[in-house]
């Protein structure tokens, strides 16, 4: 087999490992039989994200070029402890906010840069399900291990809102705790209100709390609203992206289906040619470090029940 082709996988569940390795032909190994594999390129980390900083930072010393799923950490000492290893190492370091790849959202930024809905001014996101039992050890419900709702969920709408609207300035928040025996304490629903430096709001909504065996296990719902118009789209009941603006005086509503591709599948693809054409990362360390002060304003918000200022934040 050409080793410098070939797919590795590592995993502590031996079944998960052994499914992976015949479903696609991969090649089971260790941590440290990837660092030490002069043939393997590239590291991609799905771990729990308490596991991000020492696995990033092992791999981008051992010359390897990461893709780290999203939230990059926990803390930001955690955040910046990788972009420093990452910019030392000459490596790519990319981490995975991929609602950045979606057709819906990437329809969103063409019709703002197109200004048929004028400036937007205001916006209102939810993300949301059921508790996400599927993490090993129950580690979703250790807010020390997943940062809550907030970190681990509203960082998708917290990052993406960053991209189209600007610098944050100020979040107010609340949040809940529903306890339950899987739940334990981890932070299940939470509403967050963003002010932008350009003077826009937004309301951000994340849910865990929705029962277990709903029809809908998972949904989204958008709604920017600008000086000239309108976007939404829900992605719980239909596809259909609807534009509600006036153009010269006359109304205009278009209903539109974005032409559906794999985000996910576009995020690596985006990531692996930065590494062939030696180009920047669609989303750096920079990027998601500021995201993730967001997050960390909002669960300081929470906590303290008062509006938090992302200066206070660092």
């Amino acid at each position: 087999m050409d080793k410098r082709n070939s797919l590795w996988i590592v995993d502590p569940i031996e079944s998960r490992a052994k499914a992976i390795s015949e479903k696609y032909g991969a090649t089971v190994a260790s941590f440290e039989e990837i660092l030490e594999n002069s043939s393997v390129d590239i590291v991609d980390i799905c771990t729990p994200t308490f596991t991000h900083r020492e696995l990033a930072v092992r791999a981008l010393r051992a010359g390897k070029h990461v893709f780290c799923e999203k939230p990059v950490a926990l803390t930001l000492e955690d955040a910046r402890a990788m972009d420093r290893a990452a910019k030392k190492s000459g490596r790519k370091f990319m981490v995975g906010h991929v609602v950045r790849f979606f057709p819906q959202y990437i329809r969103v930024k063409e019709l703002a840069a197109a200004g048929d809905v004028g400036e937007i001014v205001m916006a209102r996101l939810y993300r949301g399900g059921s508790f996400p039992s599927h993490g090993i050890d129950n580690w979703f419900a250790d807010i020390a291990k997943s940062g809550g709702v907030f970190v681990d969920l509203s960082i998708h709408d917290f990052d993406f809102l960053r991209k189209l609207l600007g610098p944050v300035k100020t979040i107010e928040a609340r949040s809940v705790t529903l306890s339950s025996e899987r739940k334990k304490n981890s932070f299940d629903h939470g509403m967050a209100i963003l002010r932008f430096e350009s003077g826009a709001l937004a309301h951000i909504e994340g849910s865990w709390a929705e029962p277990a065996g709903m029809p809908v296990n998972f949904g989204t719902f958008y709604e920017f609203v600008g000086t000239k118009g309108m976007i939404t789209n829900s992605y719980e009941r239909e596809t259909t992206l609807r534009l509600q603006t006036s153009i010269d005086g006359k109304p205009r509503y278009l209903q539109e289906n974005p032409a559906y591709f794999d985000p996910y599948t576009e995020e690596l693809k985006s990531f692996i040619l930065s590494v062939e054409k030696d180009r920047e990362v669609p989303v750096n360390g920079q990027e998601a470090i500021e995201s993730l002060r967001v997050a960390l304003a909002a669960n300081m918000s929470a906590k303290l029940h008062r509006p938090v200022e992302l200066s206070e934040v660092f």
